[in-house]
């Protein structure tokens, strides 16, 4: 089976086909035509990818329809931020992907494709009109708790998809109640009267459902929070480590009563041999954390004091080369001078005709005027040594910022990695002791514990 490509000349066709009158051999009238091009319809084309619609003005398209193709991926479709109605049914498409931009997108045709899930649908929260994903392969309701945020979602077809809810004719009720925008549902008008006794139905479930987002928010909220604070702990940590000194390591970093009451309550269990293990790979990650921290140093200082080198031998050359020219152009400045005092001495004694006094005056004019232009010349050269010995600094700079910046993000990689290390160990070993806190462990369930602690 042979695949059409997206081109001027299936775009043009399609348009005639459906009653559009263009001129193919006019390549203004066509590109204009291009540019004015408000729905485009390229059904039952067999168009297998989505590309080269940058023919088509993303200013002007307002609707366009693919439907009954191949398609098996939505892309390319970024730019067209004035889409209002974008139709991909009968195609081959697994997932809701790449409608960032569509932030105006109204009505949203995609039944008869293999979706499992309606998910990535965010920037339409506030524009979404109509959605259609009717004889898919969603098995499960949850996509109706995503659904309910769509304040403006007024009509929903979901017919024909494998989920089921039990018993079977709440289906109905239970959308309506949940998606409270709704007018149309798989084609059939919700009444006032429907509506509220969905409402009503499921009163209970909708309290409860109200509460656990609220739940969540604020469970959201202190998990950012926590992350937050966790994240500023981290980068504090990490912004010690290439400043200070040697890191000072502290065994009693995990003592805290409980684990001091444990350690001394259960001593014949073997757990202050797992606390040792522990407080012994907690070290050996600390000296690694050190030692990066010293080499990173050490290359730091290297680079800087080979930059400062490079720096003033670059300075130097370019001093050198700037006294040159204002050495030279003072010896010609010198001898132009006596040149001109021979000259003005020759004219007092001299009582030669009118004529050639004039003639005198006018080769010291010249000499004056060629003073001039070596001395912009001279400035000119000045200021090009100058431009020049600024950009070479310049791009010593940005190469010694790359370099440090490049020597910083690796060890601060290797930092995040160690410290992400000591936290697992912290949490494993803490978990451990705090199982002999709460419980009573036998002598076999410690040598099990204990081997996940070495290992």
């Amino acid at each position: 089976m042979e695949f059409t490509v997206i081109d001027a000349h299936v775009i043009r066709s399609n348009h005639d086909d459906r009653g559009g009158k263009t001129d193919a051999e006019d390549p203004d009238e066509m590109i204009a035509w291009f540019k004015e091009l408000r729905h485009l319809d390229l059904s039952c084309s067999n168009i297998l990818h989505i590309a080269n619609l940058g023919l088509i003005s993303s200013t002007n398209l307002t609707s366009l329809k693919l439907s009954v193709n191949r398609i098996d991926k939505i892309c390319n479709l970024e730019t067209y931020t004035n889409l209002l109605e974008l139709d991909l049914s009968h195609n081959h498409i697994k997932q809701i992907e790449n409608l960032q931009g569509l932030v105006k997108l109204r009505r949203l045709v995609l039944n008869h494709n293999p979706l499992t899930t309606v998910q990535n649908l965010d920037s339409q929260l506030d524009s979404l009109e109509m959605l259609d994903i009717g004889y898919c392969k969603i098995t499960s309701i949850r996509f109706i708790f995503y659904l309910k945020k769509f304040k403006n979602l007024v009509s929903l077809i979901v017919e024909g998809n494998p989920f089921r809810i039990v018993p079977a004719d709440s289906e109905r009720k239970f959308i309506i109640s949940l998606v409270q925008s709704l007018l149309v549902y798989n084609n059939k008008t919700v009444t006032v009267e429907e509506k509220k006794e969905s409402l009503e139905t499921f009163s209970k479930l909708i309290s409860l459902l109200e509460n656990n987002d609220k739940k969540l928010k604020r469970l959201s909220e202190d998990e950012k929070l926590r992350l937050e604070r966790m994240n500023a702990r981290k980068d504090a940590f990490l912004d010690r480590i290439p400043e200070s000194g040697d890191v000072d390591f502290n065994v009693s970093i995990f003592r805290n009563p409980t684990v001091e009451q444990v350690l001394n309550e259960n001593s014949r269990y073997g757990i202050h041999n797992a606390y040792r293990v522990h407080a012994e790979n907690f070290r050996q990650l600390i000296n690694e954390i050190t030692e990066a921290a010293e080499t990173s140093r050490e290359t730091r200082t290297r680079l800087v004091i080979e930059f400062r080198e490079k720096l003033r031998c670059l300075i130097n050359d370019g001093v050198n080369e700037s006294r040159k020219c204002v050495t030279k152009f003072a010896e010609y400045k010198k001898r132009l001078k006596c040149d001109l005092h021979k000259s003005g001495d020759s004219l007092q004694d001299d009582t030669v005709a009118t004529d050639e006094t004039q003639l005198v005056m006018q080769r010291e004019a010249a000499k004056h005027k060629r003073l001039d232009k070596r001395t912009r010349v001279l400035w000119l050269v000045l200021m090009g040594h100058e431009d020049s010995l600024f950009r070479k600094i310049t791009e010593m700079i940005a190469v010694l910022q790359d370099v440090l910046e490049k020597h910083i993000m690796e060890f601060k990689q290797l930092v995040n990695n160690r410290f992400g290390v000591l936290q697992r160990q912290q949490n494993v070993f803490l978990q451990f002791v705090l199982e002999y806190a709460v419980c009573s462990a036998q002598s076999d369930d410690v040598s099990i514990r204990f081997h996940k602690i070495v290992c």
